[in-house]
């Protein structure tokens, strides 16, 4: 009797078990159907679970993934802003080179036009000169009463002239020594200075011709260098005989660097001495 009641409660147990099985499955069912389909029911159940444990509940693990997507959609979106800005940015870029390459191109089309003009007034200068060239090659000129081309003139002009410096330096050096000898080098000097004027008076004429050749309106003389005359030995002599610090004196106007004049007091016996070697005076020309 006593054993029947100490089982007493667990035969009561086991009797209602099943039907209190049953009944939390249907309770059970019943809420998983009614969080399924009403916001409020959830909203109840996720309530309780998060008051056990906060880290486990469905709302929980929606909030932490809402947040998570809602910060790569930020992300997202300012990375998109960046990009539309950079692309404003080289839009605006884009448009400044386009407007730059246009304005060079202009320039570039200006600078050919310009070189085209240029190439094209330098082939006209050139044509020009060239005509110029053969014109004054045929041009004539009337050159020491005789019509001849102007080419010909100047070389004729310059080969006479020439001709002369030529031969009268040759001249020159050859007399130096003849014209450094005591007394006996009066004449040399007279000869050489009386074909250095004709030479001078030769080429003053030829210039006269050229610049009439030329210039006929404006043409210069000679400058009365023709009518010079170069004096005889004779009067040379006489020349060096009188009085000689005033001749020095004149020389020392006309040239720089001469020293200054001493005489002896054998001077006059030298000089008459030097009268009775060269008496007369032997008149001297020099040869073509």
């Amino acid at each position: 009797m006593v054993w029947r009641l100490v089982t007493l409660p667990f035969r009561l147990l086991t009797a209602f078990s099943k039907s209190i099985l049953a009944g939390l499955f249907l309770l059970a069912l019943a809420l998983s159907v009614a969080a399924v389909s009403f916001d409020s029911v959830f909203d109840r159940m996720s309530g309780l679970v998060e008051a056990v444990s906060p880290d486990f509940s469905v709302r929980s693990r929606q909030v932490r993934l809402l947040t998570a997507e809602t910060s790569r959609a930020e992300a997202e979106t300012k990375r998109a802003d960046t990009a539309v800005a950079v692309a404003a940015d080289l839009k605006e870029r884009n448009a400044t080179l386009s407007q730059n390459n246009d304005a060079l191109t202009a320039t570039n089309t200006a600078l050919k036009q310009q070189g085209d003009t240029l190439t094209q007034a330098n082939a006209a200068l050139t044509a020009e000169n060239k005509a110029l060239k053969v014109t004054a090659a045929k041009a004539s000129v009337n050159y020491q009463g005789r019509l001849i081309p102007a080419a010909e003139a100047v070389a004729e002009a310059t080969r006479r002239m020439a001709d002369r410096v030529i031969a009268g330096s040759a001249r020159q050096i050859a007399a130096a020594p003849g014209e450094a000898i005591p007394f006996y080098g009066i004449p040399v000097i007279v000869a050489l200075g009386a074909q250095a004027l004709q030479d001078d008076c030769a080429a003053l004429r030829d210039l006269h011709g050229l610049d009439v050749a030329f210039n006929p309106q404006t043409a210069l003389g000679d400058g009365g260098a023709c009518e010079l005359s170069m004096p005889d030995a004779a009067a040379l002599w006489a020349a060096v005989r009188g009085d000689v610090p005033a001749l020095w004196q004149k020389l020392g106007q006309r040239f720089e660097g001469l020293p200054q004049l001493n005489l002896p007091d054998w001077w006059k016996t030298v000089l008459s001495l030097a009268d009775g070697l060269l008496t007369p005076m032997p008149q001297v020309t020099a040869k073509p």
